[in-house]
């Protein structure tokens, strides 16, 4: 799936005309398709590490509280009156499922990403997320025009998510150079 959507990015990227001072009606639309695909990337990489993360807390690879495995498995406890406890769905919505899984990453793989929720990274992510979803629940015409600022919004957006990745990544080669006892792993 995400190597489809990989592919997607790659193929729209060149054809949004940036920095295009007038750009075609072709690469309006493929701006916005754009940004729909990158944040049909991210989704689906958060989602396959979600999945991952309880994989292997499942094969006791990694450990992780119970209450965040729950919260993993977006599923809530519910106290009823009888006493008993009932579980039912409770989906995480796309920023929280980020802090949720790459904070359990940092946790399950013994070494903190190094990443921060609150940075000038993540308020552009949002700031993104929110030029994909006026993007793709437009109210009004206005909603579609993708102008230089808010593909650049998108652009660093996708630079931060990957870096993110890549922190999971290093996260990941570390704690196999340690069960191995290679030894550190250096970052590229």
């Amino acid at each position: 799936m995400t190597h489809l959507l990989i592919d997607d990015v790659g193929l729209l990227r060149p054809r949004v005309g940036e920095l295009n001072p007038n750009v075609t009606d072709e690469e309006k639309a493929n701006r916005r398709f754009y940004i729909r695909a990158v944040f049909a990337l991210v989704e689906a990489f958060v989602e396959q590490h979600r999945r991952l993360l309880l994989e292997l807390c499942e094969a006791n690879k990694i450990e992780l509280k119970e209450k965040t495995r729950k919260r993993l498995r977006e599923i809530k406890e519910v106290f009823r009156e009888d006493g008993t406890v009932e579980e039912q769905d409770q989906y995480l919505q796309i920023f929280d499922k980020i802090k949720e899984v790459y904070k359990a990453a940092g946790v399950g793989f013994g070494q903190p990403l190094k990443v921060t929720f609150g940075d000038r990274g993540w308020t552009t992510f949002k700031a993104a997320m929110e030029i994909r979803n006026r993007v793709t629940h437009p109210k009004n015409v206005s909603d579609c025009w993708i102008f230089e600022d808010a593909l650049k919004t998108v652009n660093d957006a996708n630079a931060w998510f990957k870096k993110l990745q890549n922190e999971l990544g290093v996260a990941i080669l570390e704690r196999r150079s340690r069960e191995r006892g290679i030894g550190a792993v250096a970052p590229d």
